[in-house]
């Protein structure tokens, strides 16, 4: 996909493989003669969305560098990133060194099983809610992998919350008590923040949301509300007219999700979507040339 974020790659797939790897691949240093080739598929072995397939090009031209055979292993995508995957379906051809291929199995499927699990985890997420609202992760990510599970979530069909604490300002439940109140708190912020910036509040309830219905907030966010409450709160929202969209966030599930969609909310915010994905299943099979 064009939005892959190639450089966040490299830099992981970098860390990954000194990790791996180390000083060198004992084993296959000693089982194998140098120039030995084979080729290899990658089969799923779960029902689910692909994602990470441009993760191949990147573990193994990082390999083709550090390899003392210096030769690529070549690739052939059978499928793309984002579509439904069966069990026993062939969705990466391989053929080069087979050291190569042995020292860039593991951390490509690690990739790749993570990434496809995020990505379905977000399918389902998404297709439950329903297409009037949009589902957004969290910064609940794994170190160092934010900028590959941000682009799973995508390719999944969900939708990304901010990337950081520096591209919008989320005024969160500490951020209001040091402030005063949450009114306070969105005050100074729209005082000073950069124009492009998007402002959203988070509410721990109605009384809260009185407080901020005529600021030019971006959303507000509705944190640990019943669905009959974010009811109440889409009610009174457009009662007064305000300009904000409303997020729910908060022990969000599979089954609850269509709940709150249906009471109005335009966003639903799900940490569980990276921090507790469940893996898609992928088994690399050598093969002789």
């Amino acid at each position: 996909m064009q939005d892959f974020p190639l450089a966040s790659a490299e830099r992981i797939v970098r860390m990954a493989l000194e990790e791996d790897i180390g000083v060198g691949d004992l084993t296959s240093n000693l089982v194998l003669p140098p120039g030995h080739r084979s080729r290899a598929r990658v089969v799923a072995k779960s029902l689910g969305i692909l994602a990470g397939l441009p993760l191949a090009r990147v573990v193994f031209r990082q390999l083709a560098k550090l390899d003392l055979e210096a030769e690529l292993v070549d690739l052939r995508w059978l499928v793309q990133d984002g579509v439904t995957v069966k069990p026993g379906q062939i969705v990466l051809e391989l053929e080069g060194p087979t050291r190569a291929i042995l020292e860039g199995e593991r951390t490509f499927l690690n990739f790749l099983q993570h990434l496809s699990g995020v990505a379905t985890t977000a399918r389902s997420y998404q297709l439950a809610a329903g297409e009037h609202c949009r589902v957004l992760d969290t910064r609940k990510t794994t170190p160092g992998q934010r900028m590959l599970e941000k682009w799973a979530i995508r390719v999944g069909g969900g939708s990304n919350h901010r990337l950081g604490l520096w591209d919008a300002v989320l005024i969160k439940e500490n951020h209001a008590h040091a402030a005063g109140n949450v009114r306070l708190a969105a005050q100074k912020a729209l005082a000073t923040k950069p124009a492009s910036a998007d402002l959203i509040l988070e509410v721990r309830d109605l009384a809260d949301l009185e407080t901020v219905l005529d600021l030019p907030l971006t959303r507000v966010l509705l944190d640990n509300f019943t669905v009959d409450q974010v009811a109440q709160a889409v009610q009174r929202r457009n009662q007064a007219k305000a300009s904000f969209a409303l997020e729910v966030s908060g022990g969000i599930t599979l089954e609850t999700i269509a709940g709150y969609a249906q009471a109005g909310a335009e966003f639903i915010s799900v940490g569980a979507l990276t921090h507790s994905t469940l893996p898609l299943d992928f088994s690399l099979l050598l093969e002789g040339l």
